[in-house]
């Protein structure tokens, strides 16, 4: 009975291989999609002192003011971010109220990456009052991180919620212009 049921599935189909492939890649896309909404956000114990931040939003990120920022230049591919991270994330944690991290993956913000230096990850930016303050790359050690955190956060007082400082709307922010970072000109050209 059931075989008859399918024949006009089976007679309509082009080829068992094609409905074999399309299953397939509609099984992978599937898990593409569950596995990339699990690693969107980090799992950590109240979620708000850690995020991660996409191109449009580290601007206002390090503007903050009333507490030190991190923010951790990574990507996926990386050993030694995958080291650092958790520790990262941790002392962050024990910094809550008056420390945040944020995450950027340089393979998906590229132009971040370019625009602020960054030469090799995992590199580490600490800013207070959206000013760079300290910065590190590569993994340092547990010791040494927390003895960064601790410094930088030094007299600060917790918030009173240790919620993350809110973003503003990328289209809200008014565009800023930066100087160039390296003023130099090819050999055998002359400035006028």
């Amino acid at each position: 009975m059931k075989s008859l049921l399918l024949l006009p599935v089976l007679l309509l189909a082009p080829s068992c291989d094609k409905i074999r492939d399309a299953v397939s890649k509609a099984a992978k896309k599937a898990e593409k999609s569950s596995s990339s909404e699990s690693t969107a956000q980090p799992a950590t114990a109240s979620g708000s002192t850690i995020r991660d931040l996409t191109a449009a939003e580290f601007d206002a990120f390090i503007a903050q003011t009333g507490g030190l920022v991190v923010v951790d230049f990574h990507a996926e591919w990386c050993g030694p971010c995958k080291q650092l991270g958790p520790i990262l994330e941790s002392v962050t944690q024990e910094h809550a109220g008056v420390a945040w991290l944020g995450k950027i993956n340089v393979d998906h913000a590229q132009e971040i990456a370019g625009r602020e230096g960054v030469q090799g990850i995992p590199d580490v930016r600490f800013y207070k009052d959206g000013k760079q303050i300290d910065q590190f790359t590569g993994n340092i050690g547990e010791a040494a991180v927390r003895a960064k955190f601790s410094a930088h956060t030094q007299g600060l007082k917790p918030a009173a919620s240790s919620t993350a400082p809110a973003a503003a709307p990328a289209d809200a922010a008014e565009p800023t212009v930066q100087p160039m970072k390296k003023d130099w000109l090819p050999p055998g050209m002359e400035r006028r």
